[in-house]
């Protein structure tokens, strides 16, 4: 990942896995349910299928696909993301179905068995964190290390119209306990970010409420921007062929162009 990114990134959502799991964990059983579909659909049957899921923060997503009789796996460069995985594993009597260890997206294959993994997915644009061709080559590189030869990746991501976008926005809250986060994104996308062709630029602000007191947090950083066409191209030098487009729901794109998809990729 580029440093300056990661930097930003930690200085906002990323600076506290309680909040983070508090914000990003609404909607969790919903998401498992098309990943689940998925893994049925693209991946060979297993009798105890191994999950892996690159940057897995605070580990919502291997929590709940531990619950329902996976073996999970992720990993994550944030030593106090993977520190709160672990502990809530361990809260919930999960750790012996899940397993989360410190790693970088492109540094991560030596800690998993070769041919190993059933199903592996980076949700969310995730990948977009990668800076470059080279670094999002080198991360499938490991994928392809790691995954069973009857095995798929989901890669969530949203692919780049340099012409047709404009600055977009989102806002959510989410509650646990005392609790409440609300964070509001701006997204500006090539050009309008003045950060070059390949870059969009996110723009966090983030209300952490706890009882009578209100923090506030800013950070920014860029995501790394594929067009269809500049997605394709890569996808010619990496170790893993597409094996279907589908929108957020796991429908199969059908020539549609969406906001978001899902690339599942296998080895070649």
């Amino acid at each position: 990942m580029n440093a300056a990114a990661d930097q930003a990134a930690d200085a906002g959502l990323y600076a506290d896995a309680a909040v983070y799991d508090v914000l990003m964990t609404p909607g969790t059983a919903r998401e498992l349910d098309v990943l689940e579909r998925l893994a049925r659909t693209f991946a060979a049957p297993a009798r105890r299928p191994l999950w892996l899921e690159p940057a897995c923060g605070t580990g919502r997503l291997l929590r709940l696909a531990a619950a329902r009789g996976a073996r999970a796996w992720g990993f994550d460069r944030a030593p106090g993301m993977v520190a709160y995985a672990r502990a809530a594993l361990v809260r919930r009597g999960l750790h012996r179905r899940a397993h989360v260890f410190l790693a970088d997206l492109t540094d991560f294959a030596d800690a998993v068995a070769r041919h190993s993994v059933d199903f592996a997915f980076t949700p969310h644009n995730t990948i977009r964190h990668l800076d470059s061709d080279t670094a999002l080559l080198a991360h499938l590189a490991g994928i392809a290390r790691v995954l069973k030869p009857s095995g798929v990746y989901a890669i969530g991501l949203s692919l780049t119209d340099y012409a047709g976008e404009s600055p977009d926005e989102d806002v959510w809250t989410a509650r646990r306990g005392g609790l409440r986060v609300t964070q509001i994104v701006n997204y500006l996308p090539p050009g309008v970010a003045g950060r070059g062709t390949r870059r969009e630029r996110v723009i966090s602000h983030l209300m952490v409420t706890r009882g009578a007191t209100t923090l506030h947090r800013d950070c920014a950083y860029d995501l790394r921007c594929w067009s269809e066409r500049q997605w394709n191209a890569v996808l010619r030098h990496a170790p893993l062929r597409r094996v279907a487009s589908l929108d957020a729901s796991g429908r199969l794109q059908a020539g549609r162009r969406l906001p978001y998809q899902f690339e599942v990729l296998a080895t070649k």
